[in-house]
């Protein structure tokens, strides 16, 4: 795994060969001190994230389905022009 990260795969086909989360991969990189590329959302990765959000759900809830950072996702969703509602204070 380290070594095909190393060589250029992405933590997100790793995910899907090794038939597991892309947090896993992301934090069995970690442990061996590998450091981990910038991880960028897919175009479909984005479509769904807004979807989701435009859904009703909270920043926070899309991010932990696609399993990325809330900020990340924060981004992408502002790229994808959808307009951010009011934070709700939970």
């Amino acid at each position: 795994m380290i070594a095909r990260y190393s060589a250029g795969d992405t933590t997100t086909r790793l995910a899907e060969d090794f038939d597991v989360a892309k947090s896993t991969i992301l934090g069995i990189l970690r442990a061996n001190n590998v450091v981990v590329r910038r991880q960028p959302l897919t175009v479909m990765q984005v479509a769904e994230a807004a979807q989701l959000y435009e859904s009703g759900l909270s920043l926070s809830q899309v991010a932990e389905h696609l399993q990325v950072n809330q900020e990340t996702m924060r981004v992408a969703i502002l790229k994808a022009g959808i307009t951010m509602r009011a934070p709700t204070g939970a």
